[in-house]
């Protein structure tokens, strides 16, 4: 009888312990290596499992060498207090040689920090936090040190957006908990509007919770919708643990039209301890999983009884990959474990041997890898092969769909992206709206006599470093141009120190820059009177404009949903940032405005219908903006406004809608917008230069 690839690869699998020659076991000498393994302590039973499967197949693939390795493991319960602590000494002893862990995304930033003194090697096998990679991946440059054996969660975001759109959803609402307190939500909330939109799909609301109270209204809201929608749309349901799935089953009992939903769950809701605990919905949902084809969920249903677990094996692969490069170290292949990973794990070996993740696939990998032949290592959850430049993650990582039903999870099928690369949040922009009409006509205005300048970071602190660096680079870049300090109000808090820049290395921008205002002293009131040209005794410096004036704005900071702009630690509204452009009509002759904030299409949007002002925004509603350049660990740019400089320095004399298609094409992971075009003039015969050049 033959049996097939599936059937030998699990019987395999299982004999594992029964195969091998040479050296006997009791002969070998065993090299040991510290591992500190980062895993709740509440799911510790279940996660020994696969840990000890690891543990005894790494053994058994290692018959008949002369030699073995043998991992020394100490749990460290990353949910406690003390983690921090236990993380601080751990990577700082050298005695151990990696850490593993841990599972979830709310504690990777920790760990990852520590391990940054000594470069400590730190195998993240379910950390899919968009934010923490893209962090972490400019931190790996040079020397990687933090491996992810997931891709981020923008993968998850948009094969989960590709099945609903080929099932014919176009609409889409999204519940999540507040991304200021999971930086797994922040991934969802940050990126699916925008990738929606890129595949054609309506963006209707986004809601947040905090509690099981607005949870229960958030649902209340997505339903009312729902119940009106001339056409079906999808509701992405984003918990970040099992709590919040129970929480959301007991609030949708409470709604009786409930069943108007089509919910789809990310990853975290794939939870098995829920068996037998959901009652209201037959919820669908991904989860990460082994390579398909290849028998490792089907061995571990044999071995256990059970469906694998999300992460799983995952996780079985990083003991795996830290064993094989401790082989690596002990022939001299690398000085370091985290030198050997970045060799086994670099995906330009297409000529090299294959070695697949069954018994003698794997002992030949470890006959190899002492040796100092890497090859291609397979694992459970697939090739072991990482972005090339920053190794911050496997690539392709294989989902399985699945279904709640009748108290089970149950698996319907499984799916990868055929992706080569790890910076999804460098997407290129392909839904860019450019419905403006090349012959329209021009608007008449009064003959340019004088042009002033008012730059605003909103923001203060360190960790906004980017808006203050920006509006002072946007200062830079104006004083270039001829612009003198009498015709430039800057207003930023000035508490970033003497030197800020915008590149690593870069120029300081902070030299020769006269601060008008501090961003923290400043209320609305006087930002009208600034705007309208009044001068008070709390606004001297102020647009001393006429109907013959162009008025820069450049506005860098936070932004919050439906048309709320962050001032320091209080709230701007659309209606109050509206009010201020009315009252300086008569004390301008156009005004562009460049917005760099997050949400920043509602404020255009707002504005439409005022007289000759023209706003550049960065995202449309409901998306966020992104940051770009990073340096130990704070960001010192923002892309659209990166984008926008260097373009009217490259040529300020490029047509305003040309400007637009250069920032809609090149700002990443949001959709810049262009705003009341129609109240403004042709933007094909308009230019920037005529704001940036002053007479």
């Amino acid at each position: 009888m033959r049996l097939n690839k599936l059937s030998t690869g699990i019987l395999a699998f299982l004999l594992l312990s029964c195969s091998g020659s040479g050296v006997p076991q009791e002969n070998q000498a065993v090299k040991s290596y510290k591992v500190a393994v980062v895993l709740p302590s509440s799911e510790k039973d279940e996660l020994s499992k696969i840990v000890d499967w690891a543990q005894e197949t790494i053994k058994n693939a290692q018959k008949g060498l002369e030699s073995r390795i043998e991992l020394e493991l100490e749990w460290i319960d990353e949910d406690s207090s003390d983690m921090p602590r236990e993380i601080a000494r751990v990577t700082h002893d050298n005695s151990y040689a990696a850490v593993i862990g841990p599972r979830y995304s709310r504690n990777a930033r920790v760990i990852a920090k520590e391990s940054l003194s000594y470069r400590m090697p730190v195998l993240m096998p379910s950390v899919t936090s968009t934010e923490f990679q893209r962090i972490y991946a400019g931190s790996n440059m040079g020397e990687p040190n933090v491996f992810c054996l997931a891709e981020n969660d923008m993968a998850q975001c948009q094969a989960m957006l590709s099945k609903a759109r080929a099932n014919n959803y176009a609409r889409i609402s999204l519940i999540s908990r507040d991304g200021k307190e999971d930086d797994y939500a922040a991934s969802f909330q940050q990126f699916y509007a925008y990738m929606a939109r890129e595949m054609d799909m309506e963006v209707e609301e986004t809601y947040f919770y905090s509690n099981k109270g607005e949870l229960e209204g958030a649902i209340k809201k997505a339903v009312e919708i729902e119940e009106d929608a001339p056409f079906p749309g999808v509701l992405f349901f984003v918990p970040s643990s099992a709590r919040d799935l129970l929480d959301f089953d007991e609030a949708i009992k409470l709604n009786e039209d409930s069943q108007y939903l089509s919910i789809v769950c990310t990853d975290m809701a794939y939870d098995l301890s829920l068996e037998g605990k959901l009652k209201n919905y037959n919820y669908v949902g991904t989860a990460l999983s082994s390579r398909p084809g290849e028998g490792f969920d089907v061995a571990w249903k044999s071995r256990y009884g059970t469906v694998l677990p999300g992460g799983y094996a995952q996780l079985y692969d990083c003991f795996y990959l830290v064993a094989l490069a401790a082989a690596v170290v002990e022939e001299g292949g690398a000085a370091s474990v985290r030198e050997a990973i970045v060799n086994l794990t670099s995906g330009d070996k297409a000529s090299t041997p294959i070695y697949p993740w069954t018994p003698s696939g794997m002992r030949d990998a470890f006959r190899a890898a002492r040796e100092g032949d890497y090859g291609r290592i397979t694992g459970v959850s697939g090739p072991l092969e990482f972005e090339s430049q920053t190794h911050i993650c496997q690539l392709g990582t294989t989902y399985s769909t699945w279904i709640y039903t009748e108290g089970k999870f149950v698996e319907t099928g499984r799916f990868s992206r055929n992706y080569t690369g790890s910076d999804l949040w460098n997407w290129t922009t392909t839904q860019i709206e450019d419905m403006y009409d090349e012959q329209a006509a021009d608007l008449t205005y009064p003959a340019l006599e004088d042009n002033f300048a008012v730059l605003i970071a909103t923001s203060t602190g360190i960790n906004n470093y980017r808006h203050q660096a920006d509006a002072l680079a946007q200062y830079q870049m104006l004083k270039g141009f001829g612009y003198d300090d009498d015709h430039i109000i800057l207003i930023l808090e000035d508490d970033l120190g003497s030197d800020v820049h915008v590149t690593v290395g870069g120029e300081n921008l902070r030299t020769g820059a006269k601060i008008d205002y501090k961003t923290s002293r400043v209320t609305p009131e006087d930002l009208r009177n600034i705007f309208s040209g009044t001068v008070t005794e709390r606004t001297p410096q102020v647009v001393q404009g006429g109907p013959g004036t162009n008025v820069f704005l450049f506005w860098s900071g936070h932004g919050a949903r439906d048309g709320v702009l962050k001032w320091a630690d209080e709230n701007l509204e659309d209606e109050t940032f509206r009010g201020i452009l009315e009252a300086a009509e008569g004390n301008y002759r156009k005004m562009l405005a460049v917005m760099e904030t997050c949400y920043s299409g509602s404020i255009g949007s707002y504005c439409e219908g005022l007289p000759g002002v023209l706003l550049l925004c960065a995202t449309r509603n409901g998306e966020t903006s992104h940051a770009d350049i990073m340096e130990d660990g704070i960001y010192l740019s923002n892309r659209f406004t990166r984008v926008f400089r260097s373009q009217v320095e490259a040529n300020p004399a490029i047509s305003l809608h040309d400007l637009y298609y250069q920032l809609a094409t090149h700002t990443t992971a949001s959709h810049a917008g262009l705003y009341n075009d129609a109240f403004y003039g042709n933007v094909y015969r308009n230019t920037p230069e005529e704001f940036l050049k002053p007479r």
